[in-house]
């Protein structure tokens, strides 16, 4: 089965989820829905990146980048309208 989820990449995402769910409601206040991600190869980089957007403001995208050995936020887009 091509492109099936490994229990490992679940629980990086599961993990990850939780991570940059809990990062923009601390700095900015607000919920967010992460709709995709790419889990990029550690030959490369120990990184998941995390697509999304505001709850209720399907326009309104983000992105974070989190290490998934440390659970670290390496890079983030912040919602419209903050900085």
């Amino acid at each position: 089965m091509l492109n099936a989820e490994s229990a490992l990449d679940k629980a990086i995402v599961k993990q990850a989820t939780q991570v940059g769910v809990d990062y923009y409601h601390e700095q900015y206040d607000t919920d967010v829905v992460f709709t995709s991600h790419q889990i990029i190869p550690s030959y490369i980089n120990h990184s998941i990146v995390l697509n999304g957007h505001v709850e209720g403001e399907v326009r309104n995208l983000i992105q974070v980048s989190i290490n998934y050995v440390t659970y670290e936020i390496t890079g983030y887009k912040p919602p419209e309208g903050f900085k």
